[in-house]
């Protein structure tokens, strides 16, 4: 007569094929489209339907008049004081790798090489906004993010291209999500006529928490199935007693 053990293997078999691919496969990116628009955005901070935990942002500006290009904020629409920021020359149509580590405690953002850290945020995070903006008016630009990968999984990219009416600003959010995370990318800043300057020409990588985000844990699926085979191989051998 099998015991419950005789089904573990096959148990702990399933388990792996069951968890393992949705660890894998939990994390998505959606391009938000055009009706999205800042106000959309405002509007979910203000219902905390999301809340910023830090903000990770690369703007063109006026290098080396301490205006300061690169930055990591607090909740940027809350007015939050700058954890750390630096300068940044861009130049016309320069693709520029980046990368964004967070551990639960620790944020490095590295950008063509130079890099800020800062140790003021830490916390769970389930969601990111990725937002960018090109330039209109007489200073035409366009903002390109490409070759994005979210701990391993992929995506083309987002871009924004301002017209002579005015700027453009799209959003990409990236879901089910958990620290810690590495997401790496190249951004390309490219303007026609006179250089943008003052964040016409930007991206942010808004880091937090969703209310209406729920990230299945590994042990919730472990004990599932568990549950299921201890209850089949129960069921098996509580017959098998009453046909003896």
């Amino acid at each position: 007569m099998k015991t419950f053990k005789s089904y573990l293997p096959i148990l702990l078999a399933t388990v792996g094929f069951v968890s393992l691919p949705t660890a894998a496969s939990a994390i998505s990116f959606k391009a938000m489209g055009d009706s999205y628009t800042d106000n959309v955005f405002r509007s979910e901070l203000e219902s905390n339907s999301f809340t910023e935990l830090f903000v990770a942002e690369s703007r063109i500006g006026l290098a080396g008049t301490g205006e300061k290009e690169l930055k990591i904020n607090g909740d940027v629409e809350d007015g939050a004081p700058v954890a750390e920021q630096t300068d940044f020359n861009w130049q016309n149509g320069q693709a520029v790798d980046f990368s964004l580590d967070y551990d639960g405690n620790a944020v490095t953002y590295t950008v063509g090489g130079v890099t800020l850290s800062s140790n003021a945020f830490s916390g769970n995070v389930n969601k990111i906004y990725l937002r960018t903006t090109g330039s209109g008016g007489n200073k035409q630009g366009t903002m390109s993010l490409t070759n994005l990968t979210f701990n391993g999984v992929s995506h083309s990219g987002l871009s924004s291209t301002g017209t002579s009416d005015g700027r453009d600003v799209d959003y990409l959010a990236i879901t089910d999500i958990s620290s810690p995370f590495r997401f790496t990318g190249t951004s390309t800043m490219s303007w026609t006529g006179n250089k943008p300057q003052r964040s016409h020409l930007a991206y942010q990588i808004k880091v937090g928490t969703s209310s209406t985000e729920e990230v299945p844990e590994p042990l919730t699926i472990l004990g599932t199935v568990a549950a299921l085979g201890f209850g089949v191989g129960f069921k098996k051998k509580h017959s098998q007693q009453k046909d003896n």
